[in-house]
C-alpha cells in the first residue's frame, strides 16, 4: 500500500513523485507526496508557489520555518496535480496538465500545473484548496468561495519536520488526515508527560516491541492525524482523539481504530527517523 519509507528520501524526478494509496473502504483514492530540501534545486520556489503562497512564506522570519512551509505545500501540490490529473472528466486539454511549450521544458510545465492551486488555511488552520494563480478548470470548480476565487473539488492534508514536507489530495467531503513527526527523544517526553493516554494505549505501550520514543510519537501522530481528519486539529480534547486497539501489519507498518471516533482507521508507518500517521473514516 505504501512504497518503501526510505523512497521519502530517494531522489527521483518530481513528475514522479506522487503514489496512490490503497485505503480500504474508501471509495475515492487518495494520493501521497513528499518532498524534500533537495527537491528545491531541482525546482525553484519561486517557479512553482503562489503569489499568495509568496507572501505567506515571506512572512516567516527565519529560513527553516519557510523551507518547512515551501515543503509542505510543494507535497501538498504535487499530491493534488496527480489527483487532478487522474480525475476521468478532465480531458488532454486539461491546464493542470499543459504540452511542454516549445521554449520550455518539463520543470516549466510542473510548476505551471502547481500553480494552478493555492493551498490557503481556513478558520481553524486547516488547509484549504483554491485555484491559484492559473484558472481552474470548470471541472473541478465546486463554486466560488471568498472573492470569487474557484475551489478544486479536492481536499490535502499537509505535514513538515525539518527537511521534509509530505501530503495527501483526495476528493472534497472525504475525511482523511496525516501528520509525521522525527523521532526525539525530547518530543516524547513531552507526550508523556503531557498528553493523557487511554487505557488502552498504556496497555498496548507495555507490549509493544517497539522503542517508547517511538511508540509514544506514533500514538501522537495518529491522535494528530485524527485531528486533522475531523477538521479540528489539536483544538479537540486530546482525550477525543485516543486509541484503543493498535496492531502490526507489516514490517514497520502498524493500523488501529479510535476510542470515541470508531469510524475512523488509522495506518501508521515507522521510519529509522521519523513516524507518520494517516487517519480516514470510510463513507
Amino acid at each position: 500500500m505504501f512504497p518503501d519509507w526510505q523512497t521519502l528520501f530517494a531522489p527521483r524526478p518530481l513528475t514522479g513523485r506522487a503514489v496512490r494509496l490503497q485505503l480500504a473502504g474508501l471509495t475515492s483514492p487518495v494520493w501521497f507526496a513528499s518532498a524534500n530540501a533537495a527537491d528545491l534545486m531541482e525546482l525553484p520556489v519561486d517557479s512553482f508557489l503562489t503569489t499568495a503562497d509568496s507572501t505567506r512564506a515571506g512572512a516567516f522570519k527565519f529560513g527553516q520555518p519557510r523551507e518547512n512551509f515551501t515543503l509542505g505545500r510543494l507535497a501538498g501540490k504535487l499530491a493534488l496535480a496527480a489527483g487532478a490529473e487522474a480525475a476521468p472528466a478532465l480531458g488532454a486539454s486539461n491546464p493542470l496538465n499543459p504540452a511542454l511549450s516549445p521554449g520550455g521544458g518539463e520543470a516549466e510545465a510542473l510548476a505551471q500545473r502547481l500553480r494552478s492551486f493555492e493551498i490557503g488555511n481556513g478558520e481553524r488552520g486547516e488547509p484549504v484548496v483554491r485555484a491559484g494563480d492559473l484558472q481552474s478548470p470548470p471541472s473541478l470548480a465546486m463554486g466560488a468561495t471568498d472573492g470569487g476565487c474557484k475551489s478544486p473539488a479536492l481536499g490535502v492534508s499537509l505535514s513538515h519536520v525539518n527537511g521534509l514536507g509530505v501530503a495527501v489530495a483526495f476528493a472534497a467531503g472525504e475525511r482523511v488526515g496525516l501528520d509525521l513527526e522525527l523521532i526525539d527523544d525530547r518530543r516524547a517526553e513531552t507526550v508523556r508527560k503531557g498528553v493523557p493516554l487511554s487505557a488502552e494505549e498504556e496497555a498496548w505501550l507495555k507490549v509493544t516491541s517497539l522503542p517508547e520514543a517511538t511508540a509514544l510519537l506514533l500514538l501522537w501522530t495518529a491522535r494528530e492525524s485524527l485531528g486533522k481528519a475531523l477538521g479540528c486539529g489539536l483544538a479537540c480534547k486530546w482525550e477525543s482523539l485516543a486509541l484503543r486497539e493498535i496492531e502490526l501489519t507489516g514490517d514497520g507498518v502498524f493500523s488501529g481504530r479510535f476510542l470515541h471516533q470508531p469510524q475512523f482507521h488509522c495506518v501508521c508507518w515507522i521510519g529509522a527517523d521519523a513516524v507518520m500517521s494517516l487517519a480516514f473514516a470510510p463513507p
